[in-house]
């Protein structure tokens, strides 16, 4: 008998660590295109689980009609064809197009216009005077309004074709916390920013001259501390299946 209560009370410690950053879906019907009508073309599911962008064009944006702040954001996504190697990522914090954060991931190093895209990972603050509108100020991150907070470039940092990548953000109001799971990328924490001063604001897609990105599945929750940080190995179940062990060996005696 005290060996079937220890095993459910364990069993139900293991659920509660996995379902700590169960989240509430985000219908994306209710989300908008912002930027140049003509640089995106954004296909909601009729669910509303999931977008995707078809166009090979210049910076697009799609966003969230919610603020947000002091959240936790994941879902997936992927770019799902072999055709091409530029810009995908996320907005947040978005008050705007003179007022946001922008995450961009780029497959492969490339100069456009005489800006360098390298491969890999970008995170920049978007203020009054950029260009968001064509590829001149993004592709290299640079010029009026747009300052570069991190990087993490390298041969080995690009996404790979037709790969579901898991994402990850945590927003506060100090702190920034992104983490990537997929493909090469195994639970890996890319950028941890804090001591920021942070404003509410949307959540949102982007695109940059890359086509066939869906983005899917996506889930927000309220979040204070630790938001975003990708977890060490379940830390809580591994020691509540000790328990189990333990308990289960103390009992057959």
């Amino acid at each position: 008998m005290k060996s079937n209560f220890l095993k459910t009370a364990v069993a139900g410690l293991i659920l509660s660590a996995s379902t700590l950053a169960h989240a509430g879906a985000i219908d994306l019907n209710s989300w908008s295109q912002q930027g140049n009508a003509g640089n995106g073309n954004w296909t909601v599911a009729p669910d509303g689980s999931s977008v995707v962008q078809s166009i090979n064009g210049n910076p697009t944006f799609f966003v969230s009609p919610e603020s947000f702040i002091n959240k936790e954001f994941t879902g997936s996504f992927g770019v799902e064809t072999s055709s091409d190697d530029d810009f995908v990522g996320f907005v947040f914090g978005y008050n705007g197009l003179d007022d946001f954060y922008l995450f961009d991931w780029k497959q492969g190093t490339q100069t456009v216009n005489g800006q360098v895209g390298y491969e890999g990972f970008t995170l920049s603050k978007i203020s009054a005077g950029a260009d968001v509108t064509s590829l001149n100020g993004l592709w290299g991150h640079n010029g009026t309004g747009i300052t570069v907070l991190d990087t993490d470039y390298g041969n080995d940092r690009g996404w790979a074709d037709n790969t579901v990548y898991e994402f990850t953000l945590g927003y506060t109001d100090t702190e920034i916390n992104i983490g990537i799971n997929g493909g090469d990328f195994v639970n890996e924490q890319i950028f941890s920013i804090s001591g920021l001063n942070n404003q509410a604001g949307s959540f949102g897609f982007y695109n940059m001259s890359q086509a066939t990105v869906r983005y899917s599945g996506f889930e927000e929750d309220t979040c204070t501390e630790n938001c975003g940080t990708v977890p060490e190995p379940s830390t809580l179940a591994i020691f509540a299946l000790s328990l189990m062990g333990i308990g289960a060996r103390r009992f057959k005696k």
